[in-house]
């Protein structure tokens, strides 16, 4: 590269290279006197000049190496009453994202070296967008005094891509170093996912793009919507999985073990101690069959945001979790004829929440949460039947259960209550939900183009709400019903389901 040349060495190559051609070709002399004498001092300024502006590594010991996707897409929705297209999102299934990373070898079996990885988190992306707000959170409105309206006269305006301000580009996904040994393994240090439980281990490399192991990276944002076109307070990522399916980033220390026989051991220790997981992951290939696994447990109890914080106090005061979670997943793959099966369970209990408070990992959104699942299958084949790349055809299937939801406790009915986003007007209200479930079926396709090292994938999904709802004596359940006499009233909310199609591409570079 002609900016990591000193000038000397500029000099020199240029010479030898001005040498050798002279050398190897007859060159008439009159066209020789016609370079000058100068001619040198100016290719030698043009160096110059490319070296001061053309960007380089600090150090020639640790490699350096750039890479990253975009990802982007069209996407498609219909809830039963509307229907929009919204152009040009980020897919929140697989972010957009530019990664730094590096190595440097210590000894022949010591390596070291870190990784800086940097995703869009701004503006519109695929699990922000709602009916309502094309360019991020209902919640990020902020109040407009210059349009009169009801309840203090501000209805707001959005907070997102005002005026055609551009939206900031990332967050910090993974900053952290490692060291790691050919024999012992690796140790991971700084923020990165903790060890525990995955979701669904995509063999074909690509159908997570419109067709992730989570439910609500595509339309979580959507508020859900009743058969006389209601809009509910509910959102669809308040009734799915929380998208943690793939373990938590947080600061950590993490251990990696090298892999035997496909086997793959991994353990985390993060935060103050209280946050913590352990799982095994195997991936092998024999006799035209590809497999892969895994099964992981997390422990947490780590305070998330303290309530209050006295050091004089006794006992600390604070949002304290008592959560575990395990889960599996199983993939295979006929490898010959492209066929393939492949899914996942997750279990979370929130244990001592009824005491407790809301911590928000695994999605914990309201006291008393109770214990949730989710699982998914898919199936499909995946072949190179036009020579640019595979191509995978698949169907799916999934179930989310409890993920909103919330115990009664000592005969009182509790529940949980969705509340009105901010600077809102004529939702719903949603209260004393006791159980949820969310079903999920689509299919979809994605072609791989291998001299381009990009994907086109189109994906559809359906999704359905089944909501329950108790309330005090007396009061309405859910959001129609009205409970009578002495015991609690258990009553169905009424919702519509929505569909959502995405199309887009993720390029790699």
């Amino acid at each position: 590269m002609i900016g990591g040349l000193v000038k000397s060495g500029s000099r020199l190559a240029l010479m030898a290279a001005m040498g050798l051609f002279a050398g190897g070709v007859a060159m008439p002399s009159a066209k020789a006197a016609d370079l000058g004498g100068d001619c040198c001092a100016d290719l030698e300024e043009r160096v110059a000049e490319l070296e001061a502006t053309t960007a380089r590594k600090g150090n020639r010991k640790m490699s350096l190496t750039i890479t990253g996707q975009v990802d982007r897409v069209v996407t498609w929705y219909s809830d039963g009453k509307t229907s929009q297209t919204y152009y040009g999102l980020d897919n929140t299934n697989s972010s957009s994202r530019f990664i730094f990373n590096g190595s440097a070898k210590v000894t022949p079996k010591v390596t070291m070296g870190f990784e800086i990885m940097i995703e869009i988190e701004a503006g519109g992306t695929s699990s922000k967008v709602n009916q309502f707000d094309e360019d991020g959170k209902l919640t990020a409105f902020i109040p407009n005094p210059n349009i009169p309206g009801v309840a203090g006269g501000n209805v707001g305006i959005p907070s997102f891509n005002a005026a055609n301000i551009d939206a900031y580009f990332g967050d910090a996904r993974r900053v952290a170093w490692w060291v790691e040994h050919a024999d012992l393994g690796r140790i991971t240090v700084g923020r990165w996912e903790s060890a525990g439980v995955l979701g669904t281990i995509d063999l074909t490399g690509h159908i997570f793009l419109p067709a992730s192991a989570s439910f609500i990276l595509l339309n979580g944002g959507f508020f859900l919507r009743g058969p006389g076109g209601q809009v509910y307070t509910t959102q669809w990522a308040s009734i799915g999985d929380p998208a943690s399916n793939n373990p938590g980033r947080t600061e950590l220390v993490r251990y990696d073990s090298p892999s035997w026989h496909g086997f793959i051991y991994s353990a985390s220790v993060a935060e103050a101690g209280d946050y913590w997981g352990t799982m095994i992951r195997y991936a092998n290939e024999f006799q035209g069959f590809r497999l892969a696994g895994t099964v992981g447990y997390e422990r947490i109890q780590d305070i998330a945001t303290p309530g209050v914080v006295d050091p004089a106090a006794v006992n600390y005061v604070g949002n304290k979790p008592d959560i575990t979670v395990w889960g599996f997943a199983l993939s295979a793959m006929h490898v010959p004829t492209g066929l393939f099966v492949q899914g996942h369970y997750n279990h979370v209990d929130y244990g001592n929440s009824i005491v407790g408070a809301v911590s928000g990992y695994w999605g914990q959104a309201s006291t008393n949460a109770k214990p949730a699942d989710q699982w998914l299958i898919q199936a499909g084949v995946s072949k190179n039947w036009f020579g640019y790349g595979n191509t995978s055809i698949y169907g799916e299937y999934g179930v989310a259960d409890d993920w909103g939801a919330a115990f009664t406790n000592n005969g009182a009915t509790i529940g949980r209550n969705f509340s009105t986003p901010a600077n809102t007007f004529g939702f719903t209200a949603v209260n004393g939900v006791t159980s949820t479930e969310m079903k999920v079926w689509g299919m979809g396709i994605a072609q791989n183009f291998a001299a381009a090292a990009t994907d086109l994938y189109l994906g559809y999904r359906h999704f359905d709400a089944d909501i329950k709802c108790a309330d005090a004596i007396g009061a309405a359940v859910c959001s129609g019903g009205v409970a009578v006499g002495a015991a609690h009233q258990t009553d169905k909310l009424a919702t519509e389901g929505i569909d959502v199609i995405v199309m887009g591409a993720r390029v790699l570079f």
